[in-house]
């Protein structure tokens, strides 16, 4: 009897549990993953299959001005690297308030601390989005697993696209050497152009007179 009003409730915790998790969030994030992980992962397949269908059956001569193209095109999403980052920063930076406030309110007694959405701009000035420490929501907000781990996946996400900007940068660098080191090529072909050509008219012009003198003897 002991054991089956334990196996139930087991049960009943397990449904509890299971009850508790939202599925169509749980859903959506894991699409939203796959998706990423997809795109990402196809897609540099394809770009890697393009380069070498590029390389193997099409003839490609590497120009300054395609350097300079993928220079301004990686100077572009830099840019939007950027934006991205200063976009991310303003969540790190609410939450990083909400989590001071929370620490605050638990280490001091009594505090009244308040933190209004409408100083970071994400709703209008009639629209009051306030939260204090002395509210229920607020205790049980900040005793929740969720303010920390979202907190902590902004970092994330801030420091990716950190990184990404970073590697913009690197982009730009070797492009930068690419791109002079391919127009002192340029340069350098043309040299070589013109000192060949003028070579082959002073052997022409060498040969011109040998015949000419050679003539003249017989």
């Amino acid at each position: 009897m002991n054991k089956n009003a334990q196996i139930g409730g087991c049960f009943e915790c397990c449904i509890k549990c299971l009850g508790g998790i939202p599925y169509a969030s749980l859903i959506a994030t894991i699409l939203l993953y796959a998706g990423v992980a997809l795109f990402c992962g196809c897609g540099h397949e394809a770009l890697s299959g393009t380069v070498n269908i590029l390389q193997t059956y099409f003839e490609m001569a590497r120009t300054a001005g395609d350097t300079l193209d993928f220079i301004m095109l990686t100077y572009l999403f830099m840019l939007a690297w950027l934006g991205v980052t200063a976009f991310t920063s303003l969540p790190v930076y609410m939450y990083f308030n909400l989590w001071t406030i929370c620490r605050n309110a638990t280490l001091v007694e009594g505090a009244n601390l308040c933190l209004d959405l409408r100083q970071f701009g994400i709703v209008t000035i009639g629209e009051e989005k306030k939260i204090c420490t002395v509210s229920e929501n607020f205790l049980r907000m900040c005793e929740s697993t969720e303010l920390n781990m979202t907190f902590h996946l902004f970092i994330v996400a801030l420091a990716g696209a950190g990184a990404a900007v970073i590697a913009m940068v690197h982009y730009l660098m070797v492009l930068s050497a690419n791109w002079a080191y391919v127009k002192d090529a340029c340069r350098m072909q043309k040299y070589e152009d013109i000192k060949s050509k003028e070579e082959q008219e002073l052997h022409d012009i060498h040969s011109t007179r040998s015949k000419e003198r050679l003539n003249a003897y017989t």
